[in-house]
């Protein structure tokens, strides 16, 4: 990025590509004056074929802008389409037009990856003056049901912020409005100036522009806000506002600002398209619809950016000499040659300080025949009366889909067309992938291994709507730091693709069990055997498949023998407990809560290993001397809960939030995980309810922890 400033070329990707999805508003606020009409808006197909370029291209940023962005009754399936695509969205909006169908809609959308940030410009009396009577209660209105709708849905808590100038009319009342604003339970504040263009004050702010006469109460409201942030705790309301940013307002408003003291990066940073398709930027004088440079009708954005018209507006940014304190335009990172050295410098001094922790620590903890679990889907096409919650979720996923969900077993490719298109409904069941990226980066940070990470619990991890973008980046980490040693998925196989099989096949050096649900293929046997035939060609010698099968009752296995043996490599037959290397046929047991329904599962495991002539390992009838839950099996559910024990469906005993906090905190620090420790030394299991009369632990189907996994915690 530095070389390309210096060098006036594009040698780097922008930071972000914006996009104007409308400049319509259903509002006439004073000081705006970038809202009208434009003939042929950008459609549907146009906004999203911008996203996928965006997501091509590697640009970890969208950021949609308006007008109203709700003027547009496509708003929904466009930010459904960038959430598919991996983006984390802030959207902002006067609040006024958001209805129960239009929050309910918003809810579907993981929270993890929209914000919200909702304009009101101070008290009710004061946001009316701006932008109309009545208008304040409207957009409170359309808080309360975006807060009203996610908790119907059962989800997590949305991010929603108040985006609020500091002008004329609210210099004293501020700070009240700000303890109101946290009081109805947004999560915090972005404090904005009023807008210049050019070197003279905005005439069409009118009154709202703060005069000299003003400056006293200006300076105490600024006072009161730097105070706020330095006190202000990591939860809670906060004021996003860094005091360095603060300190700006006051010289801004007297006109003393020079132009940034560090260089501008408008042309660099980001990518802006208009409502209309042109690219646009500053022009110096901080109008930026008198600043196009091209048109993504008739241009890539790839060819934008490398344009002679971009070089042109860049070299007035680099002259630029208007006052200015717009700081998205600053890239500290990159202000020059001294601060990067200077920040690489600070970054290999962390790295030390991370290493020397570690090395105190004794080089973390290291758990060999651990399993994280992962839950990436709790959705599953499986039906199945002792666990009918997958089920159910598939249900929801699917239902109003205008095309059969059976088209995306015929080819699965057609999964991705699905969910680009909207036809399911990704509102719940699916683990985000920054919560991955989050677990997994405080597992390296604290020196915590696992042998084995699994992405499958409760539902079919394949169903995850950016299961490859997610797949890939795990098999580069485990490559890469060895956080884990080896990936375990298990599938029926429908959704398996060959980009799925080439990504796995392409990190082959990393050790795989890919475990295939038998039970579950049925009547779409034949697509499976498709795609698994692909896996087997491309496959690599750490890749290891099971094709496994549920005795739920008494019948013939040699079908499912005859199906899978000839595809496999020298497999082994096992029935109970699946063997530790290369290929096999698993024939597992069922696992109950009642301990005659276990020994019923146990009878019909040991009858099918005497038919299969296979030594049988059923389980023991009663519970091992000590429960391993605690000290090497934790999951994690898609939302983010934390559990010790597989057996934990229902979440009963939770242990801690990796969401909100932090798994590798909870698991070497949290004093309720120590205390299960302790009992589960003591009596064998921890002493919960759940736990009590538990027989799962005597399963085969229970991955035992050996003593490695327990001496880190004794």
């Amino acid at each position: 990025m530095y070389l390309s400033r210096a060098l006036n070329t594009s040698l780097a990707p922008p930071d972000w590509v914006s996009i104007n999805l409308t400049l319509k508003c259903n509002l006439k606020c004073t000081m705006c004056t970038t809202c009208y009409d434009i003939p042929q808006e950008l459609s549907t197909a146009e906004v999203k074929d911008i996203i996928d370029q965006t997501a091509l291209w590697g640009v970890k940023v969208f950021n949609p802008l308006g007008g109203e962005p709700f003027m547009r009754g496509d708003l929904e399936v466009i930010l459904e389409h960038a959430c598919s695509k991996d983006f984390y969205i802030t959207l902002t909006t006067n609040g006024t037009l958001i209805n129960r169908k239009r929050a309910e809609a918003l809810a579907r959308i993981p929270s993890s990856k929209l914000h919200v940030n909702i304009s009101l410009d101070g008290a009710e009396a004061v946001h009316d003056q701006i932008r109309g009577v009545g208008q304040f209660r409207r957009a409170l209105k359309g808080y309360h049901r975006l807060r009203e709708a996610e908790v119907a849905a059962g989800l997590p808590r949305r991010k929603i912020l108040a985006n609020t100038i500091i002008h004329d009319r609210n210099l004293e009342t501020l700070p009240e409005f700000l303890d109101q604003l946290a009081a109805w339970g947004f999560e915090g504040v972005q404090l904005l100036n009023l807008f210049r263009h050019g070197q003279s004050p905005p005439s069409e702010a009118g009154s709202l522009w703060i005069h000299p006469k003003r400056f006293d109460a200006l300076e105490r409201l600024i006072d009161e806000l730097v105070r706020r942030v330095e006190v202000q705790r990591p939860g809670g309301f906060r004021i996003l506002n860094p005091v360095s940013d603060l300190r700006l307002v006051l010289p801004y408003y007297r006109d003393e600002l020079v132009p940034l003291e560090a260089p501008c990066w408008s042309g660099w940073k980001e990518l802006y398209i208009n409502a209309d398709g042109s690219a646009i930027m500053c022009d110096g004088q901080l109008e930026f619809l008198n600043g196009r440079f091209g048109d993504v009708r008739q241009q890539t954005l790839r060819e934008i950016w490398a344009s002679e018209a971009l070089a042109e507006r860049r070299q007035v940014v680099k002259s630029c000499s208007t006052p200015c304190m717009q700081n998205c335009y600053l890239r500290r990172d990159s202000d020059s040659a001294r601060a990067i050295l200077k920040g690489a410098a600070a970054l290999a001094a962390d790295e030390l300080k991370r290493r020397i922790r570690r090395k105190r620590r004794g080089g973390g903890v290291s758990l060999p025949d651990g399993r994280l679990t992962l839950e990436l889907s709790d959705t599953a096409p499986w039906p199945s009366a002792r666990h009918p919650g997958p089920m159910r979720a598939f249900r929801a996923l699917v239902d109003g889909s205008p095309a059969s969900i059976d088209r995306c077993y015929e080819d699965p490719f057609a999964y991705y067309e699905f969910r680009d298109r909207g036809y399911l409904k990704f509102d719940r069941g699916f683990m985000g992938f920054e919560l991955v990226r989050k677990i997994v980066g405080e597992l390296q940070e604290r020196g915590l291994r696992f042998g084995e990470v699994c992405l499958s619990w409760r539902g079919d991890p394949l169903m995850h709507p950016e299961f490859a973008l997610v797949l890939r980046w795990l098999l580069e980490q485990m490559s890469e730091t060895k956080v884990f040693e080896r990936l375990r998925i298990v599938t029926d196989g429908r959704l398996l693709n060959s980009e799925l099989s080439d990504i796995a096949a392409f990190h082959g050096e990393v050790p795989q069990t890919w475990v295939i649900h038998g039970n579950a293929v049925d009547p779409w046997e034949a697509e499976v055997l498709r795609n698994m035939d692909y896996f087997l060609r491309v496959r690599r010698p750490a890749q290891r498949v099971i094709a496994s099968w549920l005795v739920e009752e008494e019948e013939d296995p040699f079908r499912f023998v005859e199906l899978w043996e000839p595809r496999l490599n020298a497999p082994w037959i096992a029935a109970g407990r699946e063997r530790p290397h290369g290929d096999g046929i698993w024939f597992r047991r069922t696992d109950h809560d009642h301990f005659q329904e276990d020994a019923e599962a146990r009878r019909l495991l040991e009858e099918l290993a005497e038919v299969l002539d296979v030594v049988p390992d059923a389980g023991a009838p009663s519970a091992p001397p000590s429960c391993p839950g605690p000290f090497a099996t934790p999951v994690i559910s898609w939302d983010g809960k934390i559990t010790l024990c597989p057996r934990d469906r229902s979440l009963q005993n939770r242990v801690g939030e990796a969401s909100g906090d932090s798994f590798a905190r909870v698991w070497l620090e949290e004093p309720a995980v120590a205390a299960l420790r302790r009992e589960a030394r003591g009596k064998g299991r921890p002493g919960c309810d759940l736990c009590r009369d538990c027989h799962f632990v005597g399963s085969p189907n229970y991955r035992q922890a050996s003593p490695a996994d327990r001496e880190p915690f004794e």
